[in-house]
């Protein structure tokens, strides 16, 4: 059984208010005395309970993180550059991931209330960017930062998250500059915001360019389930054979940089050379992009850089009253040229 605070106090001879004086602020207990319990604590493996400490002075000194697709490198990225950042100030973090189910979002979203957490991510969880959002409209007790939510904030919402538009036109200009046609933009079917932006940016590029299907053509991958996992690179490599042998491109922008891994590994069997048969580019800049062979062009979310400025955030409005801060922070993305490009 857990040692208590009070047979601590019991054992070194004090009051219980001098053992917590201890243990929150030392610097006022004479330096025999502190000393003396000290060895107390370390002998007993007594641990102070925060979360009750928390209650009691208002805060827990603890945030929630709400996401999907935890396998995904762009989420991995993110919520690693969130607890890194928040580590350094004792910040304790609860990770939720939702696996694609609005009722288990709902179930963790009720939990981290009641655990009175002091502030709460979102990371592209199943609810954002649709009509079931259950954060748009509504309030709760801790500050909610909200990460690439296509939305504008409400009450004490925050928004931090990367424009890709900036990256992908890049990636358009260059495949124009270069002539580097016919051109496929290989996306997911009605899976997210995301990938109907790339869709919608395309279309608008290629209309106001008067580009036909045989130079520029978007397809859709309706059998891919999830984009987001490893799966996706095969299922994108057989695809991509496929419309090799139909439509011969010059040039290729994958809806990710998983996606991007398939149709290189395409390109492989089919011994296309990468870069100068095929050019390939992906979209996310995760490490997966750093590491292929050749190093994989990408557009560059920014996720390191999204998951800190989120965290600052975090840190700036806990102890703040909000009315100074701006409620959205978009970092502008950039084409990444490396060796498939």
């Amino acid at each position: 059984m857990d040692v208590t605070l009070e047979e601590i106090a019991k054992l070194a001879g004090v009051n219980s208010s001098t053992v917590s004086r201890v243990i929150n602020s030392p610097e006022m207990v004479k330096l025999k005395t502190r000393q003396k319990i000290e060895a107390i604590i370390n002998e007993k493996g007594y641990k102070p309970n925060y979360f009750a400490r928390g209650l009691a002075k208002g805060k827990t000194d603890s945030v929630g993180i709400i996401t999907s697709f935890n396998k995904n490198p762009y989420m991995i990225e993110i919520i690693e550059s969130i607890e890194y950042q928040l580590a350094m100030d004792g910040t304790f973090m609860y990770l939720c991931n939702c696996q694609h189910s609005l009722e288990l979002e709902q179930k963790y979203l009720d939990e981290l209330m009641h655990r009175k957490i002091d502030g709460l991510f979102v990371i592209e969880s199943p609810s954002l960017n649709t009509k079931e959002n259950l954060y748009l409209a509504k309030s709760y007790s801790c500050p909610v930062i909200l990460i690439n939510q296509h939305t504008k904030p409400y009450g004490d919402n925050f928004i931090v998250g990367c424009d890709q538009e900036p990256g992908i036109l890049e990636v358009f200009e260059e495949v124009k500059r270069r002539k580097l046609f016919p051109f496929i933009l290989l996306i997911p079917d009605g899976i997210s915001y995301s990938f109907n932006l790339k869709e919608k940016l395309f279309e608008t590029w290629r209309q106001e360019n008067n580009l036909g299907e045989n130079e520029a053509r978007c397809i859709k991958l309706n059998e891919l389930i999830d984009p987001n996992h490893e799966k996706s690179v095969w299922q994108s490599s057989e695809v991509s054979k496929e419309i090799f042998d139909r439509y011969k491109p010059r040039s290729v922008l994958a809806g990710n940089d998983l996606m991007a891994l398939g149709v290189l590994a395409a390109a492989r069997d089919r011994g296309i050379s990468v870069p100068g048969q095929l050019s390939i580019a992906g979209v996310d800049n995760t490490y997966i992009s750093r590491i292929s062979i050749p190093a994989m062009s990408t557009v560059d979310l920014r996720m390191d850089e999204v998951g800190l400025k989120a965290a600052e955030l975090y840190q700036s409005i806990k102890d703040s009253d909000n009315t100074n801060i701006n409620k959205t922070l978009t970092l502008p993305s950039n084409f990444c040229f490396r060796e498939t490009f």
